[in-house]
């Protein structure tokens, strides 16, 4: 009874931690009811934080293929077309003004008016570069590889988020489980406990027991009802936190799934070997030493006098139109059109030179990051084990305290059994009957508690490897 009480806060801490709420329209139950698997279904396609994640991963995807992009030719292209208002008309050499050819040419120079210096008044210009990376030590193919790892630590997030959803559905269906179970007995105790308030009521008035009895038959009773009160408070709370993840109206939810007959077996050392590769703590630090060695390579990619060579073609042209004066007189002019083009083709070299030791300075610290990740993936593999190890032991002595009540329990109804055949021959007292109820009571509801801390052991097991058990 005081485990019960004390998984009522836990309940409602689930409704305030969850980030996970469903929204949408509510999904149709089975007509048989809720099971755990259907619970776990709907909770994994409602959720906003695995949509959330989903998006995540998306994103690094597309920055994947953002740094591969960097291996491929860039082409950029650029226009531009000027016109000049006002442009300069120069100057016009008059026919004859510098002079006749002589005998037999006689031809004055200029043969006609020329205009000098005037100026273009429209431009077309064009250019077309394409560029590509040759040899950069390496820095493209390592940030391609740092966007891989990204996209796969964005998956490993995705996995933990729907992990974390797996474990929060399993505590709130068998929360919700344990609260409705436990209900149907207290209301029993309860009847039972008045029906003992009522006959030491009886004694008293007919002179054969103390009013101390009677008190302390209504302060067991108040009890019963307490609890009675916390089990349908918690159930509440459960549910609304089962709706909250299943999209579910939390009073329409049937649950079809009951509390597992037996204990799945345990292989310890298969588990182990199974956390250490699949437990995200350990993927997610592993893939954060992956990310840490890019960031050096990238890093050492960039040292001093470490050129990177590139290729590069420009394709350019021009096109602009000309006037003429003729007779000294801009209305009196002609129009010309020319361009021209050109193509340059380059081999470009970009280092580094010198940099006041920054180069070698963020190096040194990518080569410590390299380090600390390293440290990080051991002790993540190390809490790993740990985490396992704590798991097993919890579900194996909920195995063992599980089996200790169902014994009690046993033992209890049978006790029950022969206090009424008693009570009905005779041979047994009425209070005697009464104590064998509550003493069968008080086991079922021991017994209702140790199977909900199984199911939360195996939960955290599951959550740690992956897999259901």
């Amino acid at each position: 009874m005081r485990g019960l009480r004390a998984r009522a806060p836990a309940a409602l801490l689930l409704v305030l931690c969850l980030l996970s709420a469903v929204s949408g329209p509510a999904a149709a139950q089975d007509a048989a009811g809720l099971t755990i698997e259907q619970a776990s279904q709907l909770a994994q396609s409602g959720s906003e934080a695995i949509r959330i994640r989903d998006l995540a991963v998306r994103k690094a995807r597309l920055a994947q293929q953002e740094a591969e992009a960097q291996l491929w030719p860039h082409l950029d292209l650029q226009a531009t077309g000027s016109y000049l208002a006002n442009p300069p008309t120069g100057y016009t050499v008059t026919r004859g003004s510098l002079g006749v050819l002589p005998a037999p040419f006689n031809l004055p120079l200029p043969t006609s008016d020329l205009n000098i210096g005037a100026q273009p008044y429209d431009y077309i210009t064009g250019a077309l570069t394409l560029t590509q990376p040759l040899f950069t030590w390496g820095k493209i193919r390592s940030a391609i590889d740092a966007a891989a790892l990204q996209v796969q630590s964005a998956g490993t997030d995705l996995a933990a988020q729907r992990r974390d959803i797996e474990r929060e559905v399993s505590r709130a269906y068998f929360s919700a489980l344990l609260a409705q179970e436990s209900q149907k007995v207290l209301a029993a105790l309860s009847g039972t406990a008045a029906d003992i308030v009522a006959d030491r009521q009886a004694a008293l008035e007919a002179g054969t027991g103390t009013r101390e009895a009677v008190l302390e038959a209504q302060s067991r009773k108040a009890q019963v009802d307490a609890r009675l009160v916390e089990a349908r408070q918690s159930e509440a709370t459960a549910r609304e936190t089962l709706g909250m993840l299943t999209g579910l109206d939390p009073d329409g939810i049937h649950l079809a799934s009951g509390f597992r007959d037996r204990m799945p077996d345990l292989d310890e050392p298969a588990l182990r070997a199974r956390v250490e590769e699949d437990s995200t703590d350990v993927s997610a630090s592993r893939l954060r030493q992956g990310q840490a060695q890019k960031k050096l390579a990238l890093e050492q990619g960039g040292a001093l006098l470490r050129p990177d060579l590139a290729l590069g073609l420009s394709l350019s042209a021009t096109g602009a139109q000309n006037y003429f004066v003729l007779n000294g007189t801009p209305p009196n002019s002609t129009t010309s059109t020319s361009w021209t083009w050109d193509l340059v083709i380059s081999l470009s070299v970009k280092m580094s030179v010198f940099d006041g030791s920054g180069s070698a300075a963020r190096i040194g610290q990518a080569e410590q990051d390299v380090q600390a990740a390293g440290q990080a993936l051991a002790q993540s593999r190390k809490l790993a084990r740990l985490a396992l190890r704590q798991g097993v032991e919890a579900a194996l002595k909920a195995q063992a305290e599980l089996e200790n009540k169902l014994a009690a329990e046993r033992y209890a109804d049978e006790r029950e059994k022969n206090a009424r055949a008693g009570f009905d021959s005779g041979m047994a007292s009425r209070g005697e009957l009464r104590a064998a109820e509550i003493a069968s009571g008080s086991a079922a509801l021991d017994r209702l508690l140790a199977q909900f801390t199984r199911e939360e052991a195996l939960a955290d097991i599951a959550h740690l490897t992956g897999e259901p058990l």
